[in-house]
């Protein structure tokens, strides 16, 4: 028992004076510090079970971080694909072999009360431009502010997302522009695949456009691969991102018929009024 406290001890000692660096090996450290108080084979027996129970926790948490990989909202977060504009790009070569599973249920939230533009630029402390011009179906709006760690990501803290329905159910699927803003990197941005990359120009501004999605159906550009889902450069999705004055902007569009035209046409015609 006595060896096993100071193996305990010793681990929380290192683990807590090195736990900034990218790798801890523990076990040379802690083999060193309790050599003189068990026999070689008692202490060869005991680092076999350690470590067999270090990879099992190691093993463990790696499926853990899989798992949680394959939910969208937090694979965006991963740092190999996040860009500073509000997209995130998939490297399809490197991941073709990736496990996804299919589609799940769509979990339907009920919004907050939409906010007016008055009340959003009364809350946020960076300027916000919006759309001067919309394709004329889309009549029927929401408008709403989301928090987030503003010491994990870079901004004051808090997110803008205007959604432009053509429905007054705000039905996804009739069609809808989305409208991000931010004065940081957009977080939980749409993962794309990066092959699609068109570069834009948005008010003398570079900015990235993409067309198509993924599929789940066997459709798609089987070379454009992430495990089981595969690019349609024909799906009705479209994105272009920008940062403008300080602030990350987003349009997405879907089911709407709109093309990089489209989405320029309406950045151009965004302003503070």
């Amino acid at each position: 028992m006595k060896e096993q406290d100071n193996r305990h001890w010793a681990l929380l000692e290192i683990a807590d004076r090195e736990a900034p660096s990218h790798t801890i090996d523990l076990w040379p450290r802690i083999e060193a510090r309790t050599a003189s108080g068990a026999s070689g084979r008692t202490r060869e027996r005991d680092l076999r079970v350690r470590r067999g129970r270090l990879a099992l926790g190691v093993t463990a948490a790696l499926l853990c971080a899989v798992l949680l990989a394959r939910v969208p909202g937090v694979r965006a977060f991963a740092d190999d694909v996040i860009q500073r504009m509000g997209i995130a790009f998939l490297d399809t070569e490197r991941h073709e072999d990736a496990a996804v599973q299919t589609a799940m249920e769509t979990i339907r939230v009920t919004p907050p009360p939409s906010l007016s533009i008055a009340e959003i630029r009364e809350q946020v402390s960076f300027p916000l431009l919006v759309p001067t011009w919309l394709p004329d179906d889309l009549t029927h709006t929401h408008r709403s502010i989301a928090e987030y760690d503003s010491e994990q990501w870079e901004g004051s803290g808090q997110k803008i997302t205007i959604a432009y329905y053509r429905t007054a159910q705000h039905d996804f699927e009739g069609g809808v522009l989305f409208l991000s803003a931010n004065d940081g990197p957009i977080s939980a941005p749409p993962l794309l695949a990066a092959s699609r990359e068109q570069p834009a120009v948005v008010n003398g501004q570079p900015g990235i456009y993409v067309h198509g999605g993924w599929r789940d159906d066997g459709r798609g550009d089987p070379n454009t691969r992430h495990g089981i889902l595969q690019w349609d450069d024909q799906a009705d999705d479209a994105y272009l991102t920008w940062t403008q004055d300080g602030v990350t902007y987003l349009l997405a569009a879907h089911n709407l018929g709109l093309d990089l035209e489209d989405l320029v046409r309406i950045a151009t015609s965004m302003t503070a009024g």
